[in-house]
Order: C-alpha cells, then sequence, then structure tokens
C-alpha cells in the first residue's frame, strides 16, 4: 500500500493493529503509534482504542492506561478494552476499580463489559459488586448467553456462594464445555466433591466431551478430600476411555494426592516414570506430603530438585527453611536465610483482601513493629487472641522457622494478613454477617484453628479462599474437615 503510494485512513491502523496483536510483533508497537501519530490519526477513537488493546496484548499495561486516560473520546469498547486488558494481565484490583469509574461515566454496559467485570469480581471475591452486576443483567434484559453465564458461575463459585452458581447453571439454555467446567471446578474448590463427581457424569450424559481441565477440577477435587481410588480411575480413564493425554498439571494433581495421602513411594515412582519431566510444582508437591509425614530423606531430595530447577525463587528457600526449622536445625536455617539476603531473593508476602461496603480491603503480612494506622486492628487482634484462648485455641507454632522464644512466635503468627483482614471484618461488619476472605498463599495450620475457634465465638460464617480452595469455618468447624 505503501510502495503504491495509497495514503492510509481512518479504516487502515486499527485492522493492522490487532494483526500486530496476533501475530505477537511488540517491536513494530510502537512505530506505528509513531506513525498514526505523525498522520494526524492520534484522536481517533477507534485508532485509539486497537492502541490500548494493543498495548495490553504485549503487556505495555501502563502505557496503555496512559493512553485511555489520555484519549479525547472514549467508547464503549474502549474501557472494555483496557478492563479485559487489566483483567488478562491479572492486575484484577485495577479491573475492578476501572469498572466502578466506567459506572460513574454512565457508558452503556455490554455482555463483553459484563464479563470482565465478573472475571475481575471471581478473582477478588468482591461478592457484593459481583451480585450488582448479576442485578444489572437481569433488570437490563441483557442475555445470559453461554458467555455471561460461565462468567457467572464463575464468579459465584470463586466466591463461595454455591448455591446461586448453581442456580445461574440451570438457567442458562445453552452450555459448552467451558460451562460445565466452571461448574465441576467450582464444586471441587468448595469441597463439593461428590457433586462435582455428579456433575462430571451428567456432563458426559449431555454428550459434551470433557477436555484436561474437566479432568484437573475432578483430580483437584479428589486431592482436596483424599480419594485415592477415585482419583487412580480417572487418572486411568481420562486417556483410556476419554482420549485426554495426561498434561504436567495432571501428574501434579496425582502427585500432590498420593503424597498427602502418605503414599509417597508410589509418588516418587510416578514421579519418576512420568513421560514429561517433573517441573518445580510436582516436586513441591511431593515435598507437602514428605513434611505431612516426616519423611525427611524424601523431602530434601524434592528441595534440592527445585533449587536446580528454580534458584531465584523465594518460596523454595521457605520450604527448606521449614523442613529444617522441624528439625530444630537453626544454624542451618540461619544460613539459608543469609543466603537469600546476600542473592536478595525475597519470598512472596502474605497478602489477603476483604470486600466492605463494595470496595475491596487489602492486607499485607506485617512486622509486629509496623502499626501506623493499624492500631483498632491490632486492638481487636489482642482480644481476639484473649477470647479465643479461653475458648480452647493455642497457638500452633511449629512451622515458624525462627529460633524464637514461643512468646515471639505467637506474635509472629498473630500478624498474618488473613488474620488483620478477619479482624478488620469482624470491626467493620454487622453481626450475624458472613465475611469472607481471599488469600494468595496456602492458610497455614494456626490460622485455620484460628478461624475455626473464631468463627464459633463470634457466631459467624467465615469463607477463606487460599491458593488451593475454600474453607467454609462455621461453629467451630471447617467444611474441609481439617484435610487441605
Amino acid at each position: 500500500m505503501t510502495k503504491l503510494a495509497i495514503s492510509p485512513d481512518l479504516f487502515t491502523f486499527p485492522p493492522l493493529l490487532k494483526s500486530l496483536a496476533q501475530l505477537n510483533l511488540p517491536c513494530l508497537g510502537i512505530p506505528t503509534h509513531a506513525c498514526i501519530v505523525k498522520l494526524g490519526f492520534g484522536s481517533d477513537v477507534y485508532t485509539n482504542t486497537a492502541l490500548v488493546s494493543v498495548y495490553c496484548t504485549f503487556t505495555r499495561i501502563d502505557e496503555a492506561r496512559q493512553l485511555f486516560d489520555e484519549m479525547p473520546n472514549r467508547n464503549s469498547v474502549s474501557w472494555n478494552a483496557m478492563i479485559t486488558g487489566y483483567v488478562h494481565n491479572r492486575r484484577f484490583r485495577e479491573a475492578h476499580e476501572l469498572f466502578s469509574e466506567m459506572l460513574a461515566s454512565g457508558i452503556e454496559l455490554g455482555e463483553v463489559t459484563m464479563v470482565c467485570a465478573l472475571s475481575a469480581c471471581a478473582h477478588l471475591g468482591a461478592l457484593n459488586q459481583g451480585l450488582w452486576i448479576h442485578n444489572y443483567i437481569r433488570n437490563h434484559g441483557l442475555r445470559l448467553n453461554v458467555f455471561v453465564g460461565t462468567a457467572l458461575i464463575d464468579m459465584y463459585m470463586k466466591c463461595g456462594v454455591v448455591d446461586e452458581a448453581l442456580k445461574v447453571f440451570r438457567a442458562m439454555r445453552v452450555k459448552n464445555v467451558f460451562s460445565w467446567n466452571a461448574l465441576i471446578l467450582g464444586f471441587a474448590m468448595n469441597g463439593r466433591g461428590e457433586a462435582a463427581m455428579e456433575a462430571f457424569y451428567m456432563m458426559v450424559k449431555e454428550n459434551i466431551e470433557p477436555d484436561a481441565v474437566t479432568f484437573l477440577a475432578l483430580l483437584g477435587s479428589c486431592c482436596h478430600q483424599g480419594c485415592v481410588e477415585e482419583g487412580r480411575k480417572l487418572f486411568a480413564d481420562m486417556e483410556r476411555e476419554f482420549k485426554v493425554r495426561p498434561k504436567i498439571e495432571h501428574y501434579g494433581c496425582m502427585v500432590d494426592l498420593l503424597s498427602r495421602s502418605g503414599f509417597l513411594e508410589e509418588a516418587y515412582e510416578l514421579v519418576k516414570t512420568m513421560p514429561i519431566e517433573a517441573d518445580t510444582v510436582v516436586w513441591r508437591a511431593l515435598l507437602a506430603g514428605c513434611r505431612i509425614h516426616g519423611n525427611t530423606k524424601l523431602g530434601e531430595l524434592a528441595i534440592e530438585k527445585l533449587l536446580e530447577l528454580e534458584p531465584g525463587n523465594g518460596e523454595n528457600y521457605v520450604l527448606l527453611s521449614n523442613v529444617l526449622a522441624r528439625d530444630r536445625r537453626w544454624s542451618d536455617v540461619g544460613k539459608v536465610r543469609e543466603v537469600m539476603s546476600q542473592t536478595g531473593i525475597r519470598k512472596v508476602p502474605g497478602c489477603s483482601s476483604v470486600e466492605i461496603d463494595n470496595v475491596v480491603y487489602e492486607f499485607v503480612v506485617t512486622s509486629r513493629f509496623k502499626k501506623d494506622g493499624l492500631n483498632e486492628i491490632y486492638a481487636m487482634l489482642e482480644n481476639m487472641k484473649r477470647e479465643l484462648r479461653s475458648a480452647g485455641y493455642a497457638a500452633d507454632t511449629e512451622m515458624v522457622s525462627f529460633d524464637l522464644e514461643e512468646e515471639e512466635k505467637e506474635s509472629a503468627l498473630m500478624h498474618h494478613s488473613e488474620k488483620l483482614a478477619l479482624a478488620f471484618g469482624l470491626l467493620k461488619t454487622q453481626r450475624g454477617s458472613s465475611i469472607r476472605i481471599v488469600k494468595n498463599l496456602r492458610v497455614c495450620k494456626d490460622c485455620h484453628s484460628f478461624f475455626k475457634f473464631a468463627s464459633k465465638a463470634y457466631q459467624r460464617e467465615i469463607v477463606v479462599r487460599d491458593r488451593n480452595r475454600f474453607h467454609h469455618f462455621s461453629a467451630g468447624l471447617c467444611s474441609c474437615r481439617d484435610y487441605w
């Protein structure tokens, strides 16, 4: 086109930019943007929207947002492009906040907007915002198509509201494999293993072919409940009967299931004989079982492999510290910490969020010496500790990886991010209402015990979604039955 001296117009750049994104050519993104500005098309809403989408595709999300903010005109597609970009780049908080801005701007909301916003709500555990979106869909006559319906199921399941997800599923006229997977995965993560299996059999009866995600959800359900025999059968049937070849994630689930259930030798044999080279997830699953069942020798082998595969991952060093701490090898724990300090390796900090009055509050695990602005929460935590102790709670300090006095260990445990979120939730919500917390890491044994006692003492339902699954605490019990 340029060789023929044909000048581009407003219709040239949107499809060109879409092609750059599909071909993954980030090196041409900025030159094309410069050409657009030079030719005077920098104020065109369609071209700018395509640019926002391209920058998001190339993970240059901050530049996309700057361009979005500087756009002289924006339409619903522009807003959708930016919200979608945040979701795909796992910046769910920003997606949630931008959706709120979109609402305030008066822009009409469509199905695409709803799917993106629901995805952000799902990952943040923002149930109130998700409920508002569902009501908007019903009140404004938007279609409950397969995309919106699946997004609603995913949101409700990831907020721990299983019954509402099931209502949406039943109301959908058209369902595809993604809809069924969202349902099965939701049952699995909420500890409803029997329901997950029933849904699977119904799915097969409806002639919907299960895929790799279906079996990953089912195996995950077996892991959550320790159903070894069911897991073995599913793992064998997925390729034999359904022609779905196991991937590394499926092997990871089987190793996790066998390891946690005490079949460590069988798990290790599977690791050695699997046709794919074991990754860090597989070795970490084996290590988790070794920690539970006290197999130090196999655990040290797993840690060696983890450090070999991911020498820069702080979580591996923390796992090594925990194994050493269990054997009270404090000098070796100190050496591990020293290596981390010298190499600049940091562990991922614990982070928990709680939604109150449509606002998502985030808490990061913190030192007991950093109490600025948190005095009310810390005072609440101290009151809770006294009350729960009288009810029988005792801090589980076994896995605190420091050679500290018992009182100092208890203090370190008391400032975990989920406890901060719980204290804040108790302070800011009405008596008797549910508290929903989302955590980025696996909940520790002490916090799990603490939450069980708190649910009974304060007569609250407390729902915690950690990295692996849901824990529904009520009347001193947890839905996981202390198996997680």
